[in-house]
């Protein structure tokens, strides 16, 4: 049977039990509701990445939005290493609709359709094939930082302002997969609805405005489950909480004497220029080429950290992790784990090669923090715990997002499953085997007692006249 994966990114389970009796929709997957553990740290770019492969990060490759290689960059879908569900259903002539989910920029060519998600940079190509295109007309795409920042400033003098962009994107994404859905054959599709993340981050001490969101979202899943017959699955690749202090973790690496500056007032003070300048202009100024050269500079910290001198940095907030070099690793996990505000120590660090091996890709050390923390990358030079001001976040990320699943063949549920997990349960539900190469396992929700087959999917995925073409070309070559 067809399946259709809907993200609702950040969608926080708390939230959905207490508001249930008011979303009529995802009131119908709530006998089979539980809590989906996300990745460490629980950032959106690992943690969808390890849901569409089955496989944890250090087997995809991805661990935040940015890597280290001598200085900061944006990753891409060039940097997984592990296929998605898509690349393996397209192996056996299955289709597949992907929609707006993050690191899937540059568009993979696969048996269906690609709209690629987060990371996609403004006017470039984000649909594969190109002749989809015409079946997205209005299209609303969102772009990290360059939109992320003007909306974050919005959220503070005009929130009415960000609701109507939020819900413009919410209906984007409906509009696309309905529209695809209708004119394509397809097998499985996933959309992601990121919009009740950024509610959360920019207003999440406002919880009317969140409420409606999620509202807004139950509203659209109803109208997708009316035109299609699927088994349906929600997922969120992550949960939320109410941040009430930051941790300036480079403040704190500085005044170690870890991280050097360049320009130790500059930098700061540059920053505030800007965001002052971005509260009156409107949302679109951020897209032209001079600013986004100026936001993804400091984004990148070019002209705050000299990364050549620094034993140690912080890569990104949402990464919650630390680059350093070895012989000051144990120094800094020791003081990490030695740190205490108010008598209580707000964060447990990790010598990441310990949780998930040794990986050349991955961060030093990685970040737990205790809920009502949120860590921030920017060298401010000042305190290393503050307390957020007018612009800085409200919510922030948390451990556990949440699984729900509605159609004939599941059963009731409330159990607990991890990100890696999701891809085993969809390609159980459509009778397929499960690629040996997922580390993710079923869980207990389907009806019957159907056995979990694993199978080497290279193998299972070749059909006999693709091998013998194989075979053709390699003798060829021999002669």
């Amino acid at each position: 049977m067809r399946s259709i994966l809907i993200g609702i990114d950040g969608a926080e389970p708390r939230l959905i039990e207490k508001w249930i009796d008011e979303l009529p929709n995802l009131q119908k997957f709530y006998n089979c509701f539980g809590k989906l553990e996300s990745t460490l740290p629980p950032s959106s770019a690992p943690a969808w990445t390890s849901i569409v492969t089955g496989t944890p990060p250090s087997s995809h490759g991805i661990y935040d939005f940015f890597y280290f290689d001598g200085e900061i960059k944006l990753i891409s879908s060039t940097c997984r290493r592990t296929p998605a569900l898509w690349n393996l259903l397209s192996s056996i002539g299955k289709r597949s609709i992907v929609i707006n989910v993050p690191v899937t920029y540059p568009p993979e060519r696969v048996h269906g359709i690609i709209v690629s998600g987060l990371l996609t940079p403004p006017n470039e190509n984000f649909v594969e094939p190109k002749e989809a295109k015409k079946y997205l007309e209005g299209y609303k795409m969102e772009h990290l930082i360059i939109d992320d920042l003007p909306i974050r400033i919005l959220a503070h003098y005009k929130p009415e302002k960000v609701m109507s962009i939020l819900n413009e994107w919410i209906s984007s994404r409906s509009m696309a997969a309905i529209n695809l859905m209708k004119n394509f054959s397809w097998d499985f599709c996933m959309l992601v609805y990121r919009a009740s993340d950024l509610v959360q981050h920019f207003l999440w001490n406002r919880k009317d405005y969140v409420f409606q969101i999620y509202k807004r979202i139950d509203e659209e899943i109803g109208k997708l489950m009316k035109k299609f017959n699927a088994n349906y699955f929600i997922v969120s690749d992550h949960g939320f909480y109410g941040i009430k202090r930051n941790i300036y973790l480079n403040n704190l690496l500085y005044e170690q004497g870890y991280l050097k500056a360049k320009g130790k007032e500059s930098g700061l003070t540059f920053g505030k220029k800007v965001t002052k300048l971005l509260s009156f202009l409107p949302k679109n100024f951020t897209h032209l080429p001079f600013m986004r050269k100026i936001l993804l500079s400091i984004a990148f910290k070019k002209n705050s950290i000299d990364f050549a001198s620094s034993k140690a940095f912080c890569l990104s907030s949402s990464s919650r992790a630390i680059i350093a070099r070895d012989e000051v690793k144990k120094e800094i996990l020791l003081k990490l784990n030695n740190f205490t505000y108010d008598g209580k120590n707000p964060m447990k660090a990790y010598e990441a090669e310990k949780i998930y091996g040794k990986d050349e890709r991955q961060p030093d050390i990685l970040i737990e923090l205790e809920e009502g923390y949120a860590i921030l990358d920017m060298l401010n030079f000042g305190d290393i715990i503050q307390k957020p001001t007018a612009f800085h976040f409200k919510g922030e990320h948390s451990k556990y997002g949440i699984f729900m699943a509605y159609g004939e063949n599941f059963k009731e549920w409330g159990g607990e499953i991890k990100a890696v997990d999701v891809l085993p349960n969809i390609f159980h539900s459509m009778n397929l085997p499960v690629p040996k190469h997922v580390e993710g396992k079923v869980a207990n929700i389907f009806k019957g007692r159907r056995k979990v087959k694993r199978v080497d999917w290279q193998r299972y995925g070749i059909s006999n006249r693709e091998i013998n073409l194989i075979r053709k070309i390699a003798k060829t070559q021999k002669q």
